[in-house]
């Protein structure tokens, strides 16, 4: 599980195997492409290096969840109480064009603007799943597929002014 999750953080940051393996101080790209392909594991040291570079978990690298995000402590989460409100207004910011932010959460308290927000990305997050799983059909079976889905539309569309 480490070396698929591996490869696909490196390409999400658009980096060959050498230069993740310098990023990370191990001794080459002989040592990336060892853990990517499954030849060997990290140990907990370069573990640790890893997740710290990717800003995700060790438990995410394992396999042990699908939640990049690192499992935070409870004085972790006492303090970032107060940064609430400032990653509030940075997320509705980014996704103010979204039919999320139709709605009105002015009124909502803390807690349920956390909630909001870590509902919203894990729902992207499968909405990004389901469209990399059509990443591994070729490309003339996706084009098709657009092709009759738009078909499929103007008929429905042409019925409809009938």
């Amino acid at each position: 599980m480490i070396g698929s999750r591996l490869k696909y953080l490196r390409n999400q940051k658009n980096l060959n195997q050498t230069e993740l393996a310098n990023a990370l101080c191990l001794g080459g790209k002989t040592t990336i492409s060892s853990y990517e392909n499954g030849y060997s594991s990290p140990d907990n040291e370069t573990l640790s290096k890893i997740a710290d570079y990717f800003h995700v978990s060790t438990d995410y690298l394992l396999g042990r969840t699908d939640n990049p995000l690192p499992v935070r402590d409870v004085d972790q989460d006492l303090h970032d109480e107060q940064d609430v409100e400032s990653q509030w207004r940075a997320f509705v910011k980014k996704y103010s064009n979204d039919r999320l932010m139709f709605l009105n959460y002015e009124d909502a308290d803390d807690e349920q603007k956390l909630l909001i927000m870590e509902e919203y990305l894990e729902a992207l997050e499968k909405k990004k799943k389901r469209v990399e799983k059509f990443m591994d059909y070729p490309l003339e079976v996706i084009d098709e597929a657009l092709n009759f889905a738009a078909y499929n539309v103007e008929q429905r569309k042409k019925k409809n002014n009938v």
